[in-house]
């Protein structure tokens, strides 16, 4: 079992930090948190598993395919207006085990975060959104990339920088990984 976790956005904020909160928090420092604590908690639970920050999407892939992962985790704040709420999972289209590899996450993020709005159709059991995102379509392990709740609503802002909060997001992702595999 070997695991890539990739922070998104740029390291340190430079050149781009992503999506910037009201009060000035950016998702790469959330992010890099987060992913940092992720790696953690696999590696004591017995994963392999590696960090990555990098404002280069060809890099990540790069690096997920040289280096034989069997995952790659990427994750995100999400932002869109200040009443925005929810999280949300994304892989690339069509089924994959990507597909399961999601569901693994939301299942855990939503059963550790149940007043979090998930943000998808969840009747046919299937909780991940599609799309043609680069490190969807271009690394060759089940990639997902997770959209941490609205940093660009206040209140989700605030959730967002409560250690406590990224901390449980961590062992939640943890958790859908070694699920995964299970």
């Amino acid at each position: 079992m070997k695991v890539l976790v990739n922070a998104g956005h740029a390291p340190n904020g430079n050149p781009d930090p992503g999506a910037v909160g009201p009060n000035g928090l950016r998702e790469c420092d959330v992010t890099c948190n987060v992913a940092h604590m992720t790696v953690d908690y696999l590696q004591v639970a017995g994963v392999e598993a590696d960090f990555i920050q990098s404002d280069s999407l060809e890099e990540i892939c790069e690096t997920a395919n040289a280096g034989g992962y069997d995952l790659l985790l990427s994750i995100h704040c999400n932002s869109f207006n200040e009443t925005a709420v929810g999280i949300e999972v994304w892989t690339s289209r069509g089924w994959t085990k990507a597909d399961i590899f999601a569901n693994k996450l939301m299942d855990q993020m939503h059963g550790t975060f149940p007043d979090q709005v998930v943000r998808a159709d969840w009747s046919d059991g299937d909780v991940d959104k599609e799309a043609g995102l680069y490190v969807l379509n271009y690394s060759d392990c089940p990639a997902a990339l997770f959209e941490l709740p609205f940093i660009s609503n206040p209140d989700q802002e605030a959730w967002l920088a409560n250690s406590d909060n990224q901390r449980e997001s961590a062992k939640a992702f943890a958790r859908g990984v070694t699920d995964y595999f299970a």
